[in-house]
């Protein structure tokens, strides 16, 4: 009897046993007083595809170091009754592993003034780009590397075809060189052809070293080219910055997950 009694509590709580499932995505937003993220996930194998979803954090406080753009891990472990996200962590790395400049900007602090040249010979200035959501990255145009700046100008070209109605409107993206004394407006025209920029999308060239510096972008020559750590930086309406994306390596659609938050912000 004891034996059949122990069967049958086995088979009422079999059904309500959790399964747990291992999640990497980028963090799209933090809501501390719900203890949720929204996460724009990689396929979760055996349970569902990619997409952005909001997750119930079990333990609060490890909410605490993620920000919008942070690429995190945990395990996601589901039952009937719920499904709660257990030892998020911050994942991956920089491209390259290099202490971060000292001016970089923090979440929330406003985009520095600059004044740089497009690829049209014109100057963009911060001013002008106030009440747009704006995503900054770094390349330049004779990189070497097929999954660094060709996959980031790669990114930027769907983002604008993606947002092709509100690209030039209240969405600017802007790719600044990291080697401006060989990317002249004239080597940036062509290379923005090259990737069917349409108004909206500008190479900038210039003075790039404090904006480089403040973004947590860093370069240097390496054997005949430039190495850099690839940062992607997305600023609110409000000039602040809203989302820092670190490497290469991110999935385009978590990119316009993050865009896309932003734009639905009023003005």
């Amino acid at each position: 009897m004891p034996y059949r009694l122990s069967t049958l509590a086995f088979l009422f709580i079999l059904p309500l046993a959790a399964k747990t499932y291992t999640v990497d995505g980028i963090v799209v937003a933090v809501d501390p007083a719900a203890r949720t993220m929204l996460v724009s996930h990689r396929e979760i194998a055996h349970y569902m595809p990619a997409m952005l979803m909001p997750f119930r954090a079990e333990n609060a406080t490890e909410l605490a170091a993620l920000h919008p753009g942070a690429r995190i891990q945990f395990d996601l472990s589901v039952t009937k009754a719920e499904a709660v996200a257990r030892h998020i962590r911050l994942s991956g790395a920089p491209d390259a592993a290099l202490p971060a400049p000292k001016e970089k900007l923090a979440i929330g602090a406003a985009l520095p003034d600059f004044a740089l040249t497009d690829q049209n010979g014109r100057i963009v200035r911060t001013a002008g780009l106030r009440g747009k959501v704006v995503a900054i990255d770094f390349i330049y145009t004779r990189c070497p590397l097929p999954d660094v700046c060709p996959r980031l100008s790669a990114n930027f070209a769907m983002l604008q075809r993606q947002f092709r109605d509100r690209a030039g409107e209240d969405l600017a993206l802007l790719s600044v060189t990291v080697d401006p004394d060989f990317d002249t407006p004239a080597v940036l025209a062509g290379y923005a052809r090259r990737w069917g920029a349409a108004p909206g999308w500008l190479f900038l060239t210039g003075d790039v070293a404090p904006l480089a510096s403040a973004l947590g972008e860093i370069y240097w020559a390496d054997e005949g080219s430039i190495g850099h750590n690839s940062t992607t930086s997305i600023f609110g309406r409000d000039g602040r910055l809203a989302a820092l994306v670190e490497g290469s390596n991110y999935r385009p659609d978590q990119l316009a997950h993050l865009i896309a938050r932003q734009l639905e912000n009023h003005r």
